[in-house]
């Protein structure tokens, strides 16, 4: 029976309802109403809903609901579910919920809990279970799930589609068929429109083209995400160092690794982390105080003792400042300029290495076309100020100055939002920590150190 996707504003009307026939005690209305929604909007509606209530509704599904929802629900939610149910239901949930699920729940469960659930497990299950988390955090084998249907070479089309058939249900998808050797080497991927198609009398050796795309298990999920996109795949095999099928990744687990990577990044590039929970985007009105402060404040601390460099140039400079304090006036307008144009290039420099579409050997290259656009950005913003430098400088020298200084400022910031991710990339940390914060923090030590050199020399 298909499901219909509510839409918030729909649940949103109806969960007064919901809530009075919680009162009620109107368990089959109750049921019948949620099992017509779809499991992600009841998910949704459970974790709204007080924990005792949640628990409730969540008993009445039916046993198909209740996986479906608890696989798609917040770890909270799951640790709250597991915390009000018997250990029973709880066996049954963690048994029959996908092998990759199962993994991203015991990921964020504590020590004990898990404990717990591990003997509910079946030594074939546990094992399973184990194997995953065995792989290194973020990795390919930590997503995948090994519920795929594989094929021999020498089997007819009429045997493979048999064997579909028969154990097609256990699988997280039956789109793609897996041709293996007799050892569980991959051979190739087969799309399921191509073997109904196919004659039935015909081998599957005889429909393969040998071309597919494969991803090993301890590469980055990230990798993984880059490659589905690219080549538009709805799963993808993992292989071992040796080519043996392990399992596959399906589009949805990617779809969520997308989330968090752009999640991540976005909360590098504002300067929150540098390593932070997504839930300080995905959850904000929830996160506690505490944890809001713990995620801002090391990365402005560090700013702030860098911003002294700052006041020691300026200090450094003191007796030019004195004999033409208007050079202070023009000082914010000038490493702001640099700081925002640096910031600029390195927003595009770190989207286009989360996409892959430029490499580190790509780093001169991109050094050089910074150059050419700063100097163009440098020349038009030094024309605009150039006037406000002649009528509030009063003198050609300081409007020379300021100028000049703005010229270079804007290229050098450009080419600090070049590099910086670079390095950071080359020093094996994620390039989005050469977030907009730091780039115009570093542009203001350097555009303060150049404006105020440039004016020394000028001006004595």
């Amino acid at each position: 029976m298909a499901k219909r996707r509510q839409s918030g504003i729909l649940k949103n009307l109806l969960k007064p309802e919901i809530e009075e026939l919680i009162r009620q005690k109107d368990w089959q209305s109750l049921k019948t109403v949620l099992e017509s929604w779809h499991p992600q909007d009841i998910a949704d509606l459970l974790e709204e809903l007080p924990e005792a209530d949640s628990a409730l509704l969540f008993l009445i599904l039916s046993p198909y609901f209740q996986i479906e929802v608890f696989e798609v629900l917040e770890s909270d939610a799951q640790l709250n579910l597991i915390k009000k149910i018997s250990d029973e239901k709880v066996k049954t949930l963690i048994t029959d919920i996908a092998p990759d699920a199962r993994v991203r729940l015991f990921e964020k469960l504590p020590p004990q809990i898990i404990q717990k659930l591990s003997s509910l497990l079946s030594p074939k299950d546990f094992k399973e279970t184990l194997t995953l988390l065995g792989f290194p955090e973020n990795s390919v084998g930590r997503l995948m799930t090994p519920e795929y249907i594989a094929i021999k070479p020498d089997w007819t089309v009429k045997k493979a589609l048999d064997h579909i058939r028969a154990v097609g249900l256990e699988a997280e998808t039956i789109d793609m068929i897996y041709v293996i050797d007799d050892s569980g080497k991959l051979l190739d991927d087969i799309p399921l429109r191509r073997l109904i198609l196919a004659d039935p009398k015909q081998t599957i050796q005889e429909i393969m083209d040998k071309s597919f795309i494969a991803i090993k298990a301890h590469e980055d999920q990230e990798e993984a995400a880059k490659l589905m996109r690219r080549y538009d795949l709805i799963a993808m095999p993992v292989i071992d160092e040796n080519g043996i099928l392990l399992g596959i990744v399906t589009i949805d687990d990617i779809v969520d690794v997308l989330e968090e990577e752009q999640t991540e990044d976005i909360t590098k590039i504002s300067g929150i982390g540098p390593k932070i929970d997504a839930d300080i985007i995905t959850k904000l009105k929830e996160i506690p105080l505490k944890k809001f402060y713990k995620s801002r404040v090391s990365w402005l601390l560090l700013l702030l003792l860098m911003d002294f460099i700052t006041g020691g140039i300026i200090h450094s400079f003191e007796e030019t400042i004195a004999k033409y304090v208007v050079l202070v006036t023009f000082l914010p307008v000038l490493v702001d300029t640099a700081g925002n144009a640096g910031s600029q290039s390195a927003t595009l420099v770190i989207r286009a290495l989360a996409l892959g579409t430029v490499q580190m050997r790509d780093w001169f290259y991109l050094l050089g076309k910074e150059l050419m656009i700063g100097s163009l950005l440098g020349l038009t913003m030094g024309l605009g100020i150039s006037i406000m430098g002649f009528i509030r400088g009063g003198r050609v020298q300081i409007a020379l100055v300021v100028v000049s200084a703005m010229i270079v400022n804007v290229i050098v910031g450009c080419a600090i939002g070049v590099l910086l991710p670079f390095i950071f990339k080359r020093l094996k940390k994620d390039p989005a920590t050469a977030s907009a914060p730091l780039v115009t923090t570093l542009a203001d030590i350097l555009g303060t150190a150049i404006y105020l050199g440039m004016a020394y020399l000028f001006l004595h």
